[in-house]
Parts: structure tokens; sequence; C-alpha cells
């Protein structure tokens, strides 16, 4: 990837070229950048630019034949770590980021903003959650101690290492003392699930979220899309290009006609399709369910603030119609009780609890409270 194909990020590209330019690049680095911040297409950038024979002043030449090889993905002293899941025909603690590797390839060819969640359906993680286990890191300790197939730096570039856990202890020795000629990237987007440890030995790269006017000219320049609509997106992004591009290609409003379908599906209160939806929903992967539950959380605050203030919500023109229509049945009171109901099956879901039963009882709850009929919230919701 090139520096110039990523939207502004000027002082962060400034930062990285500068250290190339008096060489004075840290041994171990980490990125660090809320989802959809640019942190990964940073390193992605940086690497390629390590590795170019004949960078320029600002940026990888794109000819050379480490050129040909990094913007492809297929620079043999790039070592790449992630999480993953089970791959097919293997155990899980016999699987690598190498099993995934032509997946990884295309994957931030396409899109070098993903998520976690955008990364677990391209890998058909299903209900597992993806990490990066013992395997994984006794494989980066004997890769980094060969020799460079080049004359450049070895190299590894880690996503997420919040998905190592303990196991960054492992990973200790080789972040503090690497091997020769040996550059470690780290990019995350929680700190705080970092080990201390591994942290300290890292200097820090702060990658702060797109403002809202460099999200949308990111949108009318590469999207080509009208000023009102671009800037509209950009403040639902909330700093993250990951969820604007997601929201541009539509990809946000199954999300929303889900909610809705839900909502009008527990105020119909016909229990075959109460429990047909409530067994739909527990099936999905657990990142999917979790993204759809803070999608409903978002839009009840946007629709709440509506209320309060009469003012328009962040939300898109389908979602403030919808909002329009519910001001006759739903109040400030079954705002917060419904916000409460999705907070409390957001917490099942990370208890392992059982989802079919918790979206049943929770399809009830919500129809009673449309329907005005008085329950005690934290009585009924504590069964599951």
């Amino acid at each position: 990837m090139f520096f110039r194909d990523i939207p502004y990020k000027n002082k962060e590209k400034e930062l990285l070229l500068k250290q190339v330019k008096d060489s004075r690049i840290p041994h171990a680095q980490l990125f660090l950048g809320k989802e959809g911040s640019g942190a990964l297409s940073l390193a992605l950038a940086f690497v390629s630019y390590l590795v170019c024979t004949n960078r320029s002043n600002d940026d990888s030449c794109g000819n050379c034949q480490s050129c040909k090889q990094s913007h492809k993905y297929i620079y043999p002293d790039i070592h790449w770590a992630y999480p993953v899941v089970k791959a097919d025909g293997k155990n899980r603690d016999e699987t690598t980021s190498d099993d995934f590797l032509p997946k990884w390839r295309e994957t931030i060819k396409s899109n070098p903003y993903l998520n976690v969640f955008d990364w677990s359906q391209t890998i058909d993680a299903g209900n597992t959650k993806p990490n990066i286990n013992v395997k994984e890191c006794n494989s980066i300790m004997q890769k980094l101690a060969l020799q460079s197939f080049a004359d450049g730096p070895k190299i590894l570039l880690m996503w997420l290492p919040e998905y190592l856990g303990k196991e960054g202890n492992r990973l200790l020795k080789l972040i503090e003392e690497p091997t020769p000629d040996t550059i470690i990237i780290l990019v995350a987007e929680n700190q705080g699930k970092i080990l201390n440890t591994v942290l300290s030995r890292c200097q820090l790269v702060k990658v702060l979220p797109y403002q809202e006017s460099e999200i949308a000219n990111y949108l009318k320049e590469e999207s080509g899309l009208q000023e009102g609509r671009a800037e509209q997106i950009a403040k639902l992004a909330e700093g993250n290009i990951n969820k604007a591009i997601h929201i541009t290609n539509g990809e946000e409003k199954n999300l929303a006609e889900v909610l809705f379908s839900w909502l009008r599906t527990a105020y119909k209160s016909d229990a075959i399709e109460m429990q047909k939806m409530s067994f739909e929903m527990a099936d999905w992967s657990k990142d999917l369910q979790l993204q759809f539950l803070n999608y409903g959380l978002h839009f009840l605050r946007e629709y709440l603030f509506s209320l309060l203030t009469g003012r328009i919500p962040n939300l898109t023109v389908i979602e403030i119609e919808t909002a329009n229509n519910m001001k006759t049945i739903i109040d400030q009171d079954k705002v917060e009780k419904l916000s409460l109901l999705l907070e409390n099956a957001i917490g099942n879901i990370n208890r392992n609890a059982n989802m079919k039963i918790s979206y049943m009882a929770n399809t009830i709850l919500i129809g009673d409270i449309l329907k005005n009929i008085n329950v005690n919230l934290q009585k009924e919701i504590n069964f599951v």
C-alpha cells in the first residue's frame, strides 16, 4: 500500500517518514488507533516503504522488485500475524495465520480499514472468537530467527495483539531484544487489552480517529456522493472510515431493517414469529449479534436525543422516517427500558448464556413495553 492512498493522516505519515530519514526506526512499535482510524493502512504503507529499494522522500516507488512483492503482500521478509480460528482439517492449536494467508492478502487489498467483524466473516468464524495462539507465537520466533531472503530487514506485522491474551508473554524477549535487522510492528485498537509488559517494550504511534470533514471529503472524492449525503454518513461514522464505507455500500441498512422487524414482531406478539426471529438471531455469530445490539443502542440514543431536543438525529433518512413514526408509541421511559434490555442481551452474549432463551424472553418483554404492560425489568431480565 502507498502512503498516498491513505486519506489525510499527514501527521502520522510525517512521523514515520522521519524515522526512516533519520535512520532511527524503533525495533518495536505499536500503532494504536480505534477501529477505522487508519492504523492498519498506515502500517501496511510503512512496511512497503521500509523494504523499497528506490523510495522517494514521501512514498515507496512501486516499481522495484521489493515494491512489486510488498504491495501484493507476498514479500518474503514481511511476516504476518492476526487472530484466526480453526482451519479446515486442523485442530485449533495447530492453526496459525499462515493457514489463512491467501484470504488475508485479498482482504487487506480490498479493505485496509477492516475490523475484526469483517475478518471473522471472511474466515467463517461463526460463533468462535478468533485469537492468536501458542503455535503462532512459536512460529513468529522461528521465522524471525532465520536469515532474511533479501538485503532489507525482517518485519513482523501483527494485527490486533489484543487477541494474544497471556500468550503475549512468550514474545516479550523477542520484542525487547529482537534478532538482528528485525522490526516488529503491532497494530492495535484497544490498549487496555494488551499486556503492560508488551506495551512497555514498544514505541507508541497514536493514530487519531478521522474528522467528520475528512470522511465526508473522502466519500465525495472516492464514491462520488453528494455533499449532503457524504456529510450525513460522516456523522454516522463517528470517525470510523470503515463504518463510513459500509454505510455507503448499504451494509448498515440490514441492521436497521432487522431492528425494526424485531420491534414489529414483538408488538404483534405472534408466538410463532417471535420464536422464529429469536432463534434466527441466536444462530448469528457472536460478532454479528454484538454489532446488531450495539447498533440498536446507537439508534435508541439518537432517537432519545430527537425526543428531548426536537433536533434531527444522527441517523439515515430511512431511520429518521422510522423514528418519526415511532414517536406516537415509544416515549422516553420506553427508550430507557428497551436500552436496558439490549444491554442485558449484550451481557448474556459475553456470559455465554443461551441466546435463544434470551432473545425470546427479551422479545416478549419488548412487546409488553410497547403495549404499556407494566414489567419489573430488574426482576424479569435476570432469569436467563
